[in-house]
């Protein structure tokens, strides 16, 4: 555990650190103005799909919230609900009037909590899946208006970084029986909305980390790479979303994408040489 927890507070770090190298990195190559009319674009288009297809935004936000807690559901967590339908089905219970209100105001409250619980990460999800969409959205032209700026502007911070020729022996490729195992985890009570989150904050950055990688790493490498940095993509998409949720700094989030991965990438972190023995 205490492994687990330094490897994630040293991501959070890095991922915060490539972040403010990015930030300063973005005032070059004109990719500030770039990045500011991508992002009003895109905003735009996905405030007008929210609004035209605003109902399948809805279920879609229900549907994430309740596989989330589909788990919660299946190992019988709801005992009041358990017991409504138990409890008084019994001659005993049916003649014990005090203790047949008591079972249903128990499994009215459960399900109320259950309801607000779903309420809220539905409302999560709605606002997560919109922030995503709008980084995804930015994300498909980076390649031809900002990531080769971001490549060429970071390279400068790093003149004689060559990539380490160990990196594809480090880390095994990830079996079939482990991608299969992960899916089952979607099974898992609270463990599937971790899934679910970490997922969509990885996505966009996953994504353009292999194009940031062009010219620096080989494939391998790069597959490598991304594995062993795992918990700081996560930490760095995590930013990345807190980041669409401030004014005049969101407009920055598309370069900000490009140049933080580039830093993230030729500084090096991995997890294996951070968790203490």
């Amino acid at each position: 555990m205490k492994k687990t927890l330094y490897t994630w507070s040293q991501a959070l770090r890095e991922a915060s650190a490539c972040i403010g190298l990015g930030l300063r990195d973005t005032r070059h190559e004109g990719m500030w103005w770039r990045s500011s009319l991508l992002c009003m674009v895109v905003l735009l288009l996905w405030l007008g799909l929210y609004s035209y297809f605003g109902q399948f935004f809805l279920e879609l936000s229900g549907m994430l919230a309740l596989v989330s807690v589909t788990g919660l559901l299946g190992v019988g967590v709801l005992d009041g609900v358990g017991t409504l339908a138990s409890g008084p089905a019994t001659i005993s219970q049916m003649g014990n009037l005090t203790g047949g209100l008591g079972s249903f105001v128990k499994s009215l409250v459960s399900i109320g909590q259950i309801a607000l619980a779903l309420l809220a990460l539905a409302a999560f999800f709605y606002v997560l899946v919109f922030i995503v969409g709008t980084i995804s959205t930015a994300r498909l032209p980076l390649r031809a208006l900002l990531l080769g700026r971001a490549r060429k502007v970071v390279a400068r911070r790093y003149p004689s970084w060559q990539p380490p020729p160990d990196l594809s022996s480090l880390v095994s490729r990830p079996s079939w029986g482990k991608r299969l195992l992960l899916l089952l985890s979607l099974l898992i009570p609270v463990w599937a909305m971790c899934v679910l989150i970490a997922w969509l904050l990885a996505w966009n950055v996953r994504l353009v980390y292999g194009a940031a990688a062009d010219g620096v790493l080989d494939q391998e490498q790069r597959q490598a790479s991304s594995r062993m940095q795992g918990p700081a993509i996560v930490a760095l998409g995590l930013m990345l979303c807190l980041l669409m949720l401030v004014p005049v700094l969101n407009l920055l989030v598309p370069a900000l994408l490009c140049t933080s991965v580039c830093h993230l990438q030729r500084r090096g972190w991995r997890k294996v040489l951070l968790v203490k023995e």
